[in-house]
């Protein structure tokens, strides 16, 4: 409960300051405090659960959110990002999104998360193990498929349920995290093997056929 109302009340300020001068993500990332691994990781992958292809900043945020849970599996106490990334100054109608969209999210999570099998997400053991979920999930962000559509969900996705498991130490959703691994690795695989043995109509195809089974 104390990490949901701390992300929300971040946001609140966010869009508050950025009325009025622009506010940046490191001042953002800096108000998390305890838990910012988690926190600032559910932070970052809000603009990715979108259907729609961000392109260069796609691989740039799958960067940064690799480096997170390289540096939470690696038990590192103090989060590190290049500057570029705190000096980021998103508007006021961007933060006004992510709060909305964060308001919503946590608000289904309240329903649906619970402290259980602790044990898969307590300690060291919890800290590698979602970590490393998480640098998978930025890794698998990275890729280029910008005419794939939710190539940038599924593994935004994953990430975000290995940082809600550590949060609020609920060992399921990790099990939720592996799934949107394993889900974004075959829809990526089918993807590519299409691509490289049937080439351009394997590609129209994939751009027909989705949204028809999404709209």
């Amino acid at each position: 409960m104390e990490h949901r109302l701390t992300l929300i009340r971040v946001l609140t300020e966010c869009v508050d300051r950025a009325e009025h001068a622009p506010m940046s993500l490191g001042d953002a990332l800096d108000s998390l405090k305890t838990s910012a691994f988690g926190l600032s990781t559910v932070l970052l992958c809000l603009p990715f659960l979108q259907p729609l292809t961000l392109g260069p900043l796609s691989s740039a945020g799958g960067l940064v959110l690799t480096s997170l849970g390289w540096q939470l599996m690696r038990g590192r106490e103090v989060m590190w990002l290049p500057q570029r990334i705190y000096q980021i100054k998103p508007s006021t109608k961007l933060w006004e999104r992510l709060l909305g969209l964060c308001t919503w999210l946590l608000k289904v999570l309240a329903k649906i998360t619970r402290e259980r099998l602790t044990s898969w997400v307590d300690g060291r053991f919890g800290e590698r193990l979602c970590g490393g979920l998480i640098a998978l999930g930025g890794a698998l962000l990275v890729i280029p498929a910008p005419i794939l559509p939710f190539n940038n969900t599924l593994p935004a996705l994953a990430m975000l349920f290995a940082a809600i498991a550590i949060l609020e130490r609920d060992g399921l959703m990790v099990l939720v995290s592996v799934f949107f691994i394993l889900a974004t690795i075959a829809y990526f695989g089918a993807f590519f093997y299409a691509l490289y043995f049937l080439g351009a109509e394997a590609t129209e195809w994939f751009r027909t056929l989705l949204p028809s089974m999404f709209g």
